[in-house]
């Protein structure tokens, strides 16, 4: 059983890795254990958006479930 987060851009660079397996739970919490393993990613994460298996996900409390992706989205320059 286990989720995958995955890192982009600043996230990655900042986690060392580009992704996570870790056990379900809450998005916070897995945002919080990614965390722990990685603690450069704290600098980064206030600034992420996410999405929960391709969707746009506001709420942070929202259970992933086992086989989910959880993407780590820092904001883009660009135009």
């Amino acid at each position: 059983m286990a989720v995958t987060v995955r890192f982009y851009a600043a996230a990655r660079k900042a986690a060392g890795i580009s992704e996570i397996q870790l056990e379900p739970a809450s998005a916070m919490q897995l945002l919080d254990r990614a965390v722990e393993a990685h603690p450069n990613l704290a600098q980064v994460l206030p600034q992420c958006s996410f999405l929960l298996n391709e969707v746009a996900l506001h709420d942070l409390s929202t259970q992933v479930l086992d086989g989910a992706t959880l993407d780590v989205l820092p904001p883009f320059a660009g135009g």
